[in-house]
């Protein structure tokens, strides 16, 4: 499996016991982690990294010397003496040297943000990939459950329809338990249908082949442990790429300021030429120097300056803006690790218990039907919120560590 116009480079699919093949291709979270480089977005990033790059060296290039080369015929003013007259000069520009520095510390930076972005860019793919992964652990989960459900009722009917037959119970109570069963029923087909949905999903953005069923592996009950917010922030603000790009553009128009300075430096090229005329033949050197009468370039500076401060400003207002998102995120994650925690050592078992002891005790005639009903919509309510509080932890876990720049395994 690999992503679209890649080549095939994860597991096989699945076999049975009997080695036969299942069509099932299952994926960890680890074989998506070594693929997401051949992500086509993440692909075109190395391209206009490269691009990047290679503009340091056209900041840095040697501009050509010019050649001019003229030709004539002269004729002398008396008589009929005429030859052939020709001009060569050779021009050498020497004002690029002023602004060769600062051009280059441009491009440079320019280089920076490319790579800067080309990391966001990867954080972004990994957590949007990691969100679908765990979505589908959930849905896949979730099937499972209701499956479960579904096969307890299913057996809850045919032993209700006995004793009706029996008249132990009235036929009213076949009928409740009928109409439960519809539900389940009801709830897995959705459940199913969500699952399809979230495997189609990572299917495509995986280049799963047509025919297979992807099908994620993972610990769903395996809870992260909360990052403290301090070091989630003090890592924020050394790895965000936003963070290192906003401080790359800040070098760029530093360097744009240093570029316009320049500029007040008068353009200078030296020529070479050669003359052979009618009577003559003439070599010297020439020198050209622009002239700063009108201008001396203030707009420039003052225009590359203003945008300076902005781009300073803009820096801090990301910085704050990624701390919001840091605090926010992170007490997200430490919200739904609790929640997730309180589910499992609390309510589930709690649950779980009251289910099994009011369908012992319908068994001997002290519960009634409705009871045993509404304690198993509310075990299933209980694993499904518990279901959901793991995936939305794993989510959570993600988004932090997108945050911090740490690569989950």
């Amino acid at each position: 499996m690999a992503f679209p116009g890649q080549p095939d480079s994860i597991s096989a699919p699945a076999t049975t016991s009997d080695g036969d093949s299942s069509g099932v291709i299952k994926v960890t979270w680890a074989e998506i982690v070594r693929l997401v480089d051949e992500h086509p977005a993440l692909v075109a990033g190395k391209f206009l990294v490269d691009a990047a790059r290679e503009g340091v060296r056209v900041a840095g290039a040697v501009p050509n010397p010019t050649l001019e080369a003229t030709v004539g015929r002269g004729r002398a003013r008396f008589g009929d003496f005429s030859r052939v007259e020709r001009e060569l000069a050779l021009s050498l520009p020497l004002g690029w040297i002023a602004q060769r520095r600062s051009g280059i510390d441009a491009a440079a930076a320019e280089t920076d943000i490319a790579v800067a972005e080309g990391k966001s860019l990867r954080r972004d793919v990994l957590l949007q990939l990691r969100t679908l992964f765990w979505n589908l652990v959930y849905e896949e989960a979730r099937v499972a459950a209701l499956e479960t459900l579904e096969a307890q009722t299913s057996k809850l009917v045919l032993t209700i329809k006995k004793r009706v037959e029996k008249g132990e119970v009235r036929p009213i109570e076949g009928i409740r338990v009928e109409i439960e069963l519809e539900k389940a029923m009801s709830e897995l087909e959705t459940a199913r249908t969500s699952l399809l949905s979230r495997r189609a999903q990572l299917a495509l953005w995986t280049g799963v082949p047509d025919g297979r069923t992807i099908m994620a592996v993972a610990d769903l009950s395996a809870l992260p442990a909360a990052m403290d917010l301090d070091d989630a922030l003090a890592k924020a603000r050394t790895t965000h790429p936003a963070l290192t790009a906003a401080r790359a553009r800040t070098r760029s128009l530093e360097a744009d300021v240093g570029t316009e300075k320049m500029a007040r430096v008068p353009s200078l090229s030296i020529t070479g030429f050669t003359t052979d005329e009618l009577d003559r033949r003439a070599y010297g050197i020439g020198l050209a120097l622009d002239m700063p009468l009108w201008n001396w370039n203030s707009s420039r500076i003052a225009q590359s300056k203003a945008k300076l401060a902005a781009g300073r400003k803009q820096a801090e207002a990301i910085r704050l803006e990624i701390e919001t998102t840091v605090i926010e995120v992170q007490a997200a994650c430490r919200a739904s690790v609790a929640a997730a925690t309180r589910f499992r050592d609390n309510v589930v078992p709690r649950a779980e218990t009251a289910a099994s002891t009011i369908e012992k005790t319908y068994h001997f005639g002290e519960a009634s039907l409705l009871e045993v009903i509404d304690a198993r919509r509310t075990l299933l309510d209980s694993r499904r919120l518990y279901l959901s509080a793991l995936a939305q932890a794993q989510i959570d876990y993600g988004r932090l560590s997108a945050l911090v720049g740490e690569e989950l395994p």
